[in-house]
């Protein structure tokens, strides 16, 4: 009768209390600390055992402080009793007459010490010599680099498994990358990567976004062998530096800045040399490469928070012939969600046997798309198409509409309107745009329902004055009761022989009521302006191709060409009931062309200016100013 199997026998034996205390305190050996390293990465176990003993001696610690007194209290007892009994000693000593022979010894031990006291000086200096090499082996760090740089990576490789999911959650990185001349110093966006990590297995998904706004999906299995396509498309593109390829692919990387994933990166670097140093709150661990590795890398770079130990940023610099480039993965976030439904099913059997098979089709339904902000994520020429599309259709002036980029390479289009018939225009101008595009916009009534908004993908302190359709929609002043502080220079203005003052009430307020919607229109035209140029920086439009650039430069000239017009309309307006002295003093006025973080402000004042002198309110002595003023900022937007 045969005996059946024991599964168990084929799996390691999980790390003992003792060898996790020696782990932890980095006294293993090298064979033995790189063992218990690949151990931890895969038992969930041991993980939690040494997280276990890590709570455990910090509860000792807490517990120990709070226990023993203050050490000074101890010191100064002790010196007291000590003090004592040289006292007591004394006193018995000097009440005996001591012999001839001790007094005689006493004499020559005291005439020994002079004759030390004469060589003193050179063995002080001898002594602050020697002392001072101390001082220097100790804290010089080409003694002790490899110590400490280890010891930083140590207390990193803590802080990860500590960080590790938990049942039921995902942890989910946000890297970007970027490409940095040495020479010049000048960084080119390569990208923008996400990873995520499962409690209920040891897979990985990468999901990465090129600049031009494609996505590059990859499952790492239970081996770690990284696809070398997604690093190809985030890395490379064109394959100049195929070794770098191949060596990252070997070392089964995955670039999501982690202590595991730089253990892999410099394994088989060539070299035992290491360095640590600290540059303000981080730690920079400095790894360098033996010369000539195949690879073409020159050295690997972590950098750790000093306050926490957390990895924050990787970098791989590599030399190709004359050149010099670093490869700098930043972590923009690192969060623990909830494992949702999408990735449970991810992780059944039937798609694990999958996942065996080399297909990758199970990272598509990864997650349902989140928006990124500006800050995480590059403009496509797709996202160029669809703001267009929305600056066409007047969308942009101050409607609750976003465009957000998402994280599966797709773009949102989502808002707020005040009807359907401005949703439908809306719609109707993005047909045009191609691509994987989802609008999403909800008139008041739809959002009581259960329908959510997102936050805008970059927010700043300048708002909209109103929201709505900003160019049907405009504030008029109100006249029916009280006066405008200019309506008594108005009347006299339009008043003229024959015409009823209710018809020249009337015109009053047509004047005022026009010239407050210009003011309106002009601002959100300065924050049109503004939003487009957060919108596509320069960090992220280093992408985009010439056509689209083009299309962006071309709405931005539009803002402008709309900020001069309302603004020189205004500026005639005014001019017909202001002074001739003040009018002439407002002609010297500097102008030229204006940075739109300028012309939002004086955008900003000149609405504010309007609003202060034609809308109901008791004149001040500082209307005239106030006139004088609002001219002045006219006449600089209206270049």
């Amino acid at each position: 009768m045969g005996i059946a199997p024991d599964r168990n026998a084929l799996l390691p034996p999980h790390l003992s209390q003792t060898q996790l205390v020696a782990y932890q305190d980095g006294e293993l050996l090298r064979g033995e600390m790189e063992a218990a390293c690949a151990h931890l990465e895969n038992c969930w176990t041991c993980r939690s055992h040494l997280a276990a003993i890590q709570n455990s001696i910090d509860n000792f610690l807490g517990a120990r402080k709070e226990l023993l007194p203050d050490a000074s209290v101890l010191s100064e007892s002790r010196i007291e009793q000590f003090r004592q009994r040289l006292a007591r000693h004394a006193a018995a000593v000097a009440a005996v007459p001591l012999p001839l022979s001790e007094r005689l010894a006493i004499w020559r031990n005291q005439l020994r010490h002079l004759g030390h006291a004469l060589l003193q000086p050179r063995r002080a200096v001898l002594a602050a010599f020697v002392a001072a090499c101390l001082l220097v082996a100790m804290f010089t760090d080409v003694l002790n680099t490899r110590v400490s740089a280890d010891t930083v990576l140590l207390r990193a490789e803590n802080y990860e498994n500590a960080h590790f999911p938990s049942t039921g959650q995902v942890t989910r990185s946000l890297v970007r990358v970027d490409r940095i001349d040495r020479t010049s110093k000048i960084p080119k966006p390569l990208g923008t990567i996400v990873v995520v990590r499962d409690s209920a297995s040891p897979v990985a998904y990468v999901s990465a976004q090129l600049p031009s706004g494609s996505i590059e999906n990859a499952t790492v299995k239970n081996d770690g062998q990284m696809p070398e396509p997604t690093l190809a498309a985030v890395l490379l593109g064109d394959g100049v530096e195929a070794p770098l390829l191949q060596y990252l692919a070997a070392q089964r990387w995955v670039p999501d800045v982690s202590v595991a994933g730089f253990r892999r990166l410099v394994a088989s670097r060539g070299d035992t040399t290491a360095s640590a140093r600290r540059d303000g709150s981080a730690f920079e661990l400095h790894y360098p490469f033996a010369p000539g590795h195949p690879s073409g890398i020159a050295e690997a770079m972590l950098v750790v928070s000093s306050r926490d130990y957390s990895p924050t940023s990787l970098s791989i610099i590599t030399t190709h012939q004359s050149a010099s480039w670093e490869y700098r993965f930043t972590r923009t976030s690192f969060s623990s969600e909830p494992r949702n439904v999408e990735l449970a099913r991810v992780n059944s059997p039937v798609d694990i046997s999958n996942l065996s098979s080399g297909r990758s089709a199970p990272a598509a339904q990864l997650r349902k798309p989140v928006p990124l902000s500006y800050t995480n994520s590059h403009a496509s020429d797709a996202e160029v198409a669809a703001a267009e599309s929305l600056h066409r259709a007047d969308a942009c002036l101050g409607e609750e509409i976003n465009l957000f980029p998402m994280s599966d390479g797709s773009l949102l289009v989502q808002g707020l309107v005040d009807g359907s018939a401005r949703r439908e225009v809306i719609r109707q101008s993005l047909k045009s745009v191609s691509g994987p595009l989802r609008v999403e916009v909800f008139v008041p009534r739809e959002l009581k329902s259960g329908s959510e908004l997102y936050n805008p993908p970059d927010q700043f302190e300048d708002k909209p004055p109103a929201s709505g359709s900003p160019v049907t929609r405009a504030t008029l002043a109100d006249l029916s009761s009280a006066k405008v502080p200019l309506y008594e220079q108005l009347y006299r203005h339009f008043a003229q022989p024959g015409v009823s003052s209710e018809e020249t009430g009337k015109q009053v307020a047509a004047f005022s009521n026009e010239v407050v919607t210009l003011a309106q229109q002009t601002f959100l035209h300065a924050w049109a302006l503004k939003r487009l140029d957060r919108e596509f920086s320069p960090e992220r439009s280093s992408g985009l191709s010439s056509a689209a650039a083009q299309k962006v430069e071309q709405m931005r000239q539009d803002h402008r060409r709309w900020i001069s017009t309302l603004a020189q309309r205004q500026s005639e307006m005014l001019s017909e009931i202001a002074d001739a002295a003040l009018t002439a003093n407002v002609a010297q006025v500097d102008t030229g062309q204006q940075s739109s973080e300028t012309l939002l402000r004086l955008a900003r004042e000149q609405n504010d200016l309007v609003r202060a002198l034609f809308t109901a309110s008791p004149p001040t002595p500082e209307t005239a100013s106030s006139l004088a003023r609002l001219l002045a900022v006219l006449r600089r937007m209206g270049t």
